[in-house]
């Protein structure tokens, strides 16, 4: 799947997650934009060498990035889905 369209399932995803009040969000587009800087363009930039993949340092980035992502766009809805997800070990 391009890159393309993996941010606009992903904007899609964020938008349905503004109109259930779980992130504060005006242009979920933007907001994919935030959430792919917290994520994936950091990891990128902390392993640019796909050979040579630390796969634990990835994850902690990667979930590092979900958490810090959470806590500058969720609700107080959130905690209670966050707390939910974490336990099923997911991030």
């Amino acid at each position: 799947m391009e890159t393309a369209a993996v941010e606009r399932v992903i904007a899609q995803r964020i938008a349905h997650f503004g109109e259930l009040g779980l992130l504060d969000t005006d242009d979920p587009r933007r907001t994919t934009d935030h959430f792919f800087a917290l994520t994936v363009l950091l990891a990128f930039n902390e392993q640019p060498n796909p050979l040579a993949v630390d796969h634990g340092r990835l994850r902690a980035t990667m979930v590092d990035g979900a958490r810090a992502f959470v806590r500058a766009y969720g609700t107080r809805r959130w905690p209670l889905v966050f707390r939910a997800v974490n336990s099923l070990n997911m991030l």
